[in-house]
């Protein structure tokens, strides 16, 4: 099921040793917020931390029809590779940061401080 996505990414992200590269089928929409950039209607706390951690790459769209029964949203593929090594950092404490930077998308972020 594709609601379980975001945190299945993160074990996978998590996991040591790291593993060398994965293909993943997820939803659509789930997939282009994971690659997007800044500046992207989709730019999300999921997209800075998994790009943190790993390149990201969309691969196909693969479209409801090609499943039965068809399901009701599209999906893609989407490759994951970790970062080797992984950055030098805190994830607990940089992801509550990012959290907190997007909390509130109309806000201006010093106000969330």
């Amino acid at each position: 099921p594709y609601q379980i996505s975001s945190p299945v990414i993160f074990k996978l992200l998590s996991h040591r040793p790291h593993f060398r590269c994965a293909i993943l089928m997820l939803q659509d929409e789930f997939g282009k917020r994971m690659v997007s950039r800044p500046g992207d209607i989709g730019w999300c706390r999921l997209a800075i931390n998994t790009q943190l951690l790993a390149r990201v790459n969309y691969l196909k769209k693969v479209k409801k029809n090609n499943f039965k029964p068809p399901p009701k949203v599209e999906s893609c593929l989407i490759r994951i590779e970790p970062r080797r090594p992984p950055p030098p950092i805190n994830f607990v404490e940089w992801d509550a940061l990012i959290k907190i930077a997007f909390e509130r998308h109309n806000r201006v972020l010093k106000n969330n401080f």
